[in-house]
């Protein structure tokens, strides 16, 4: 690529990023940019804006474009810097301001290795996560296999040096974020770290550590990049909730959908009709101290589980269990399609169907971010954000829904990940 492309969109093209000032390219002079600049984004939002070589950051490129899923662009950085001092074989890793509810590896967590009939597996365990399981070599999302099939490895301790010891007489001088600590050692040059953003396996490039500088692990500056990772228009956009982001956040056989055809003719307002027909409804939500359970009898009058509720406009979608005062049942208006919520007395709580759903999805997403942000990260303060767009009415000073909801939210705002 010629200088004067370069200086058009200098991101398109690894080998020109890798020999630009980082500062420039900082600075936006390459306009929006695409994947180059996003994945330029990321390796400067995790790893920070230390002054490492060529080679080192080729190896922060790579990584960055592997979590974002960039697996070409990761290929060109490798071909562009055959030098680099190490490489992400796979990734399962929340990206610097995305919000999704897995990986969530906040808490306790683990991975274990096992091995498997032809193969090997790694199983990856946290609080808030379901056990996921993924093959070895590539990554690949495996399903749980069955009792007996799997026979856990025994992994030896780490026996110096390794990517990445912080030990001042332990490997090589490079950089990493604080939170890689001491690996599982795979053999062959690979380790896997863990931490409460995700998991990933790294391959030593030996004939570039031969003459690598020796010492600890360097992680001052991982916290030094302070501004707001880049995506491309349009990639991490919040936009409605649909089916396919509800089956994201919780997994599709814990939303429940019924069939227009089998709603109650009850309940007459169109916009309800559809969201519980196309996207859905969560038949468990947990954080915290509270839980809410989808009603068994789903869209019965709520008068029919408790006369004294009153209003028989109120179908019941669910209950809110909030550990330490009475259960909130949660019902709809069949006409207006407004959310309200039944203890004492009948209250107000979401716009519609749509906007509660998108509440209770909210705090499952942004969890991880809120317990466990990046440096570069605001996790609550997006949090907040997101959710007010939702229901400004909702979640308004003085509401009588945002009592409620403020105790809903905090499990993730104020409480740790254990609940306290």
């Amino acid at each position: 690529m010629s200088e004067d492309q370069d200086s058009c969109c200098p991101f398109d093209d690894p080998a020109a990023v890798l020999r630009a000032d980082r500062a420039a390219l900082r600075g936006g002079a390459a306009g929006e940019g695409g994947v180059g600049r996003e994945v330029f984004t990321q390796a400067e939002a995790v790893f920070g804006r230390a002054g490492v070589g060529r080679a080192e950051f080729a190896s922060w490129l790579h990584f960055a474009a592997t979590v974002l899923g960039h697996h070409d662009y990761a290929a060109r950085v490798a071909e562009a810097e055959p030098g680099l001092p190490w490489r992400t074989v796979w990734a399962w890793w929340r990206p610097v301001g995305a919000y999704a509810a897995e990986p969530n590896l906040s808490g306790d967590h683990c991975a274990e290795v096992y091995d498997l009939d032809g193969g090997a597996a790694v199983k990856v365990w946290a609080l808030w996560c379901e056990g996921a399981w993924f093959d070895l070599d590539t990554g690949r999302r495996l399903p749980a296999p069955a009792d007996g099939e799997a026979v856990e490895r025994d992994v030896e301790e780490p026996d110096g040096p390794w990517l990445f010891d912080m030990e001042e007489d332990g490997g090589w001088a490079l950089n990493c974020p604080g939170t890689w600590e001491e690996p599982v050692v795979l053999g062959g040059g690979r380790h896997l770290y863990v931490e409460d953003r995700g998991v990933v396996v790294v391959e030593e490039n030996a004939a570039a550590l031969a003459g690598w500088p020796r010492g600890g692990a360097d992680t001052d500056s991982w916290e030094s990049a302070g501004d707001t990772p880049w995506f491309r228009p349009g990639t991490r956009g919040s936009g409605p909730l649909t089916a396919a982001g509800l089956a994201r956040t919780f997994g599709d056989a814990w939303v429940t959908r019924v069939p227009g055809d089998k709603l109650p003719d009850a309940l007459e307002h169109p916009a309800t009709r559809e969201f519980l027909s196309e996207v859905g409804l969560p038949r468990h939500w947990a954080a915290g101290n509270s839980s809410f359970e989808a009603a068994p009898e789903l869209l019965r009058p709520l008068t029919a589980r408790t006369p004294e509720a009153g209003d028989e406009n109120l179908l019941h979608l669910g209950t809110f269990d909030f550990g330490y005062t009475d259960p909130g049942l949660v019902g709809v208006h069949r006409v207006t399609g407004a959310v309200h919520m039944y203890q004492e007395s009948v209250i107000p709580l979401a716009r519609d169907v749509a906007a509660f759903v998108g509440l209770l999805e909210g705090v499952r997403r942004y969890m991880g971010a809120c317990w466990s942000p990046y440096p570069a990260e605001d996790g609550i303060g997006d949090f907040r954000r997101a959710m007010e767009d939702l229901d400004p009415e909702a979640l308004a000073d003085g509401s009588p829904a945002a009592e409620t909801w403020e105790h809903l939210f905090a499990a993730i705002t104020e409480l740790s990940v254990y609940g306290y």
